[in-house]
């Protein structure tokens, strides 16, 4: 888990929020699922072929392969190294976790998990924790701006939320015993499962 870039993502998150909430409140519903499982869908295969690439190099990776990298986790203090373009690459990973997560009513996990995937030499065990923790801190605030619009239906939005605590807890469990590749690649390959659904499901 890092707490830091957790926060940091959450604060920037929470700043565009709310704007997505009141873009979504303008929009019609089958837009907005078909625009939201297009997204993921994209991001999906984006982190398919990320890992696959990842396991065709794995064997080969020099130090300049991850030079590029903004966000260098410092092995010997345990902890990200922040500069500049580490802070940019985070705080865009919040601008647009937290748009996306009023303007389609979702955590945002599956942004923030390859966009920490991409910007960090974190373990995919370390990204999801940290992910889950964003996904906590950005549906607080849009569960506050939700309701402060009018726009919570709680009827719904309990049993839907503790069915998902559940499942954050099995799959948790779960993740201990894939390897980081593996890992990546099943969340992909689920994401694109739920997202082809939606589509199915909506025409």
């Amino acid at each position: 888990m890092r707490y830091r870039a957790a926060g940091f993502i959450a604060i920037t998150g929470v700043m565009t929020a709310p704007i997505g909430i009141w873009l979504a409140q303008k929009l019609p519903n089958a837009p907005l699922t078909l625009l939201f499982a297009l997204v993921l869908f994209y991001v999906a295969v984006s982190m398919l072929l990320q890992s696959k690439k990842k396991d065709e190099k794995n064997m080969t990776d020099s130090p300049s392969d991850t030079a590029s990298i903004p966000c260098q986790l410092a092995y010997d203090q345990g902890r990200l190294v922040w500069t500049w373009p580490c802070a940019r690459a985070l705080a865009f990973s919040g601008i647009a976790t937290g748009f996306l997560s009023g303007l389609l009513g979702i955590g945002g996990g599956f942004v923030v998990v390859p966009a920490l995937k991409k910007a960090t030499n974190l373990s995919m065990q370390s990204i999801l924790a940290t992910s889950l923790a964003v996904i906590a801190l950005i549906t607080a605030i849009g569960v506050a701006s939700a309701t402060y619009l009018g726009g919570m239906n709680w009827t719904i939005a309990l049993p839907f939320a503790a069915g998902a605590l559940t499942g954050m807890l099995i799959g948790r469990i779960f993740a201990h015993f894939l390897a980081g590749p593996r890992l990546q690649q099943g969340f992909a390959v689920a994401s694109m499962g739920v997202s082809v659904w939606m589509i199915i499901k909506l025409f």
